[in-house]
């Protein structure tokens, strides 16, 4: 995620090309022209594969679901969010919370999970397919939170990003001058044209509360804008994915074996973040209310069995278990044409 004078979990992500599993699975994150960034397209393995925007493909009863056959079929449903709506730990595509919700819905549920992102992002993977979307699930929540909370810039106009930095060291340099690099030739005068970064904020942990409320706000204002594009009839319903620890939730034999859930994975921003998630969950559902979109928290106390294969990625029982809970939310999910339009 960000980066802050004493939160280094950025340095993790870089070590590990974004993340443990994404290294597990041998997988790099590629920049995106729109997306900012996706898993590499095209990529092709026996536990996970994706098409050639980047995005997971996923299982239904119709066959093997990409973003050209979901729109050559005439659409369906949509998984926005997170590597949690990614199923990164999921033993197969046909595991992730996407595949079990087609089969319970019988629709064609296209994955366009992204690696840790935040509102805008997902907005902007929606816009090519939301015309065709029957139903819209975001599963996600936690790096609109945790970046904000230990963003450099956390008043950037568009809000935050994960890998801030990386990106931020990227922007120093122009842009072709970048692609020229990229192409492995020298650039003598690089230098010369090399901007540098803007003064850090202030940060201390005591702009968690302002920053969380902040973050929410932020997510609800892009929730927002996303009922209003959606086409009339579309069922939309906010997830916000789940934060597992051994204070959040019983934490079975077999997860405890395979994971310490007491482990600070974000920094020293760890106990500010799991203290104040109530709050971050309460703020989206009453907001949720307010724009009319249904509410779903995917509390890690809800989840029964080994189902947390770390502090925010579920096994194949938890996308099971989280595809259920999910498909019977939708039942009482509000069409986008009943959904009273925020001013």
């Amino acid at each position: 995620m960000n980066s802050s004078p004493n939160f280094e979990h950025e340095s993790f992500a870089q070590r590990h090309r974004g993340g443990m599993l994404l290294e597990r699975h041998g997988l790099d994150l590629y920049l995106h022209p729109f997306l900012g960034f996706t898993l590499a397209p095209g990529h092709r393995s026996a536990v996970l594969n994706t098409d050639e925007e980047g995005f997971r493909l996923s299982d239904s009863p119709f066959g093997t679901v990409d973003s050209a056959t979901w729109l050559s079929a005439g659409g369906g449903g949509l998984v926005l969010g997170n590597s949690v709506a990614i199923g990164l730990a999921a033993s197969s595509d046909s595991a992730t919370p996407a595949s079990h919700l087609a089969f319970l819905t019988g629709v064609r549920q296209l994955n366009l999970g992204l690696c840790a992102a935040v509102s805008l992002q997902e907005l902007i993977a929606a816009l090519p397919f939301l015309h065709a979307a029957s139903t819209v699930v975001i599963i996600g929540g936690g790096p609109d939170f945790v970046n904000l909370v230990g963003s450099l810039t956390p008043d950037n106009l568009f809000g935050t990003v994960s890998y801030e930095r990386t990106f931020a060291e990227l922007a120093e340099v122009p842009l072709f001058d970048l692609a020229t690099l990229a192409s492995g030739k020298a650039l003598p005068d690089l230098e010369a044209y090399r901007r540098t970064h803007r003064k850090p904020a202030a940060w201390d942990l005591a702009d968690t509360l302002p920053r969380m409320e902040e973050a929410a706000r932020r997510r609800l204002r892009d929730l927002a804008f996303l009922s209003r594009a959606a086409g009339e009839g579309t069922r939309i319903l906010f997830c916000l994915q789940p934060f597992a620890s051994s204070r959040t939730r019983a934490i079975t034999p077999e997860e405890r074996e395979r994971y310490d859930f007491d482990a600070p994975v974000f920094g020293i921003l760890h106990s500010a973040i799991e203290k104040n998630w109530d709050s971050y969950a309460d703020r989206l559902a009453e907001g949720c209310a307010g724009l009319g979109v249904s509410f779903l928290n995917l509390a890690a106390d809800r989840f029964t069995g080994d189902s947390f294969a770390d502090t925010v990625h579920f096994t194949d029982g938890g996308n099971r278990q989280a595809a259920e809970m999910i498909h019977q939310a939708l039942a009482g999910a509000p069409a986008a044409g009943s959904v009273p339009r925020p001013r």
